[in-house]
């Protein structure tokens, strides 16, 4: 479980909206695992996944119309967690497994989630909110060839 006010607030409206969004999803998951409800698992698991495939397209794009420098790296940091997300999914769909979610939403995608967003949220709701500056400050740091 997160504690809403755990979240880390970043400079994007629509991105603390999304990622408050997401908390609510990821603590469903985790009563539900504390209930043993395996059809809700299953259930929220989908409706996670498909958040989070939204959510990583929407700042995704974002970066790409502001041309965010370390777009890749986090695009690549997405595509590894909704990677995660998915074999998890996959396993409990395999094994009904719910200890192995238990561990997969405490250990892994919750404390992942809070230091996303305060890490790389962070730093790129800062640049997006104030692009014309950081990319200033930006090339000065790393000159193009």
């Amino acid at each position: 479980m997160i504690s809403p006010d755990k979240l880390p607030m970043v400079e994007t409206a629509s991105m603390n909206d999304t990622h408050f969004d997401t908390i609510l999803l990821i603590n469903k998951l985790s009563t539900a695992v504390d209930a043993k409800d395996i059809n809700s698992i299953s259930e929220l698991f989908i409706e996670l996944i498909e958040h989070t495939e939204q959510h990583c397209k929407n700042e995704e794009e974002m970066m790409i119309e502001k041309k965010f420098p370390p777009y890749p790296a986090h695009k690549e940091e997405h595509d590894l967690a909704l990677d995660d997300m998915r074999n998890a999914a996959l396993k409990f769909t395999e094994t009904k497994d719910i200890d192995a979610v238990k561990k997969y939403v405490d250990l892994n995608l919750a404390p992942w989630f809070l230091q996303h967003t305060e890490t790389m949220d962070a730093v790129t709701s800062m640049f997006l909110e104030n692009s014309e500056l950081h990319r200033v400050y930006w090339d000065r740091l790393v000159p193009r060839k």
